[in-house]
């Protein structure tokens, strides 16, 4: 059997970043779809509630950007441990 060809770090280093950005990326996107929907959802019931006009912008300030903050913060720390861990665990065999 031939042996497999060793990556470079730089390849490594690279892959690896380019892995958490876009688990980063997904996670935001979703926390920003969530947040927008469930603020829409809370907007017309507290507009229904106090019977007055509604500002939709409110959606987006108040819920929307700060759940797509958290969960993008979220999925970035979660995919560097994981990255990490992972690191570890192939550097070891």
């Amino acid at each position: 059997m031939a042996a497999h060809p060793r990556r470079s770090k730089l390849s490594i280093a690279f892959t690896s970043a380019i892995r958490v950005l876009f688990t980063t990326l997904l996670f935001t996107a979703g926390g920003m779809g969530a947040g927008l929907f469930f603020g829409i959802v809370g907007t017309i019931v507290y507009g229904i509630i106090k019977g007055g006009n509604i500002d939709m912008t409110n959606a987006y300030k108040h819920v929307a950007i700060p759940v797509a903050i958290t969960l993008g913060t979220a999925g970035l720390i979660t995919a560097l441990v994981l990255e990490v861990r992972g690191r570890g665990r192939r550097t070891s065999r």
